[in-house]
């Protein structure tokens, strides 16, 4: 099966001062598929959202290809790579919304013009319940508590059925036990709904619930490969919850 989102030798710099420059990426590479979860862990300012960036083709990189379904997403119009990250492609931020608005209503407005009203505010609906969030649609931003935020912020990405999901470090200001729940949500959501996820977090939390575990530092990206799940006679202590991966 070919990869959604293919990472060849990605390389990205930026300036600091008139004589320094800093490197981001390094010839990073990386192939994911459909229902796979990756978790991209880096401390901070080691490149995590420049990462998903580039593979949301947003930023360009200095070198490198970025893949997706197969195409090279530069060599496509600007408006055929708005286009896709407008429908197949979701990148999830921590950020607020531009509009002070329910909830519901803010993850409607963005699909009006593809779906119009009436299935528009249908997926929304639907998004907000798939990820547990159906009781904040009346709300408004500054109403959610940080996990709701969480929550919400997923439910906008998955609103238009994506391809690739990128998530942006969405846990960072989460307890133990909401980092884990959203940690096994984006695996669920990876498995259920057949969608590429990666997720770049902190590298002090807890440990995430994927198939894939890197680490970003110094510009390079260390994956480790997924391991199958053993079933054992051992007794352990309760640790953080796991989703059994397939061979």
């Amino acid at each position: 099966m070919d990869p959604v989102l293919s990472l060849r030798g990605i390389s990205l710099s930026f300036p600091r001062g008139r004589r320094h420059v800093v490197r981001v990426l390094a010839d990073v590479s990386l192939d994911l598929h459909a229902g796979e979860c990756v978790s991209v862990l880096a401390g901070r300012s080691q490149g995590k959202t420049s990462l998903l960036r580039v593979a949301a083709g947003v930023e360009r990189p200095d070198r490198g290809g970025v893949m997706f379904t197969g195409e090279d997403v530069w060599r496509l119009s600007d408006r055929r790579r708005s286009r896709l990250l407008g429908s197949q492609i979701a990148l999830v931020e921590r950020s607020a919304p531009h509009l002070d608005v329910p909830v519901l209503t803010g993850i409607a407005l963005p699909l009006l013009d593809r779906y119009g009203r009436s299935e528009a505010y249908a997926r929304a609906r639907s998004a907000l319940a798939h990820v547990g969030a159906s009781e904040c649609a009346r709300q408004h931003w500054g109403e959610l508590a940080d996990s709701e935020r969480a929550l919400v912020s997923l439910a906008q990405g998955i609103a238009r059925d994506p391809k690739l999901l990128l998530v942006d470090d969405l846990a960072a200001t989460l307890g133990i036990e909401e980092h884990a729940d959203v940690s096994e949500l984006l695996g669920t959501l990876a498995t259920e709904r057949e969608v590429a996820v990666l997720v770049c977090a902190g590298d002090s939390g807890p440990t995430p619930n994927a198939d894939r575990v890197g680490s970003l530092g110094g510009g390079e990206l260390l994956l480790s490969p997924a391991v199958p799940a053993v079933e054992t006679n051992v007794l352990e202590f309760p640790g953080p919850r796991r989703r059994r991966v397939s061979a």
